[in-house]
């Protein structure tokens, strides 16, 4: 979809770049909560490398969707990541083309994209995010 705010030309090739923020609710104490860090963990970056995803929304719910399946005990995730947006860099003052291979790193326009991602059964949370600042 474009409107008249977008600010990025359609490409069907970007650079697929952010940091990650996620934070999860427990439905359950029952859980060693080091091995739970790690297998989480772990899910989450195995999803992220292997999602081929046409936007970071899919990535996030994707990653949430495995962390869901693989864990039980997981009643929710959130999960925050910025758009950093790479634009590749002009060479033609300098006589060379470039092939895709050097990109300038953008601080602006950029999106904030945040996921939840529950159960279908799971409790209400009630106020088990309202003191935590880590997501919105």
């Amino acid at each position: 979809m474009h409107d008249e705010y977008t600010l990025l030309e359609p490409t069907g090739d970007r650079v697929m770049a952010t940091s990650l923020q996620a934070g999860w609710r427990f439905s359950t104490t029952e859980v060693d909560w080091e091995a739970a860090y790690a297998q989480i963990k772990q899910i989450l970056v195995r999803q992220f490398a292997l999602v081929h995803s046409l936007a970071l929304q899919q990535t996030l719910y994707e990653m949430g969707k495995a962390v869901l399946e693989a864990c039980p005990f997981i009643a929710e995730i959130r999960l925050s990541a910025p758009n950093k947006h790479h634009f590749l860099y002009d060479l033609a003052p300098f006589g060379v083309t470039n092939t895709n291979e050097v990109f300038h790193a953008a601080d602006r326009p950029y999106g904030l994209i945040q996921a939840t991602v529950l159960h279908d059964d799971a409790a209400d949370a009630g106020p088990a995010w309202d003191s935590y600042t880590g997501l919105v």
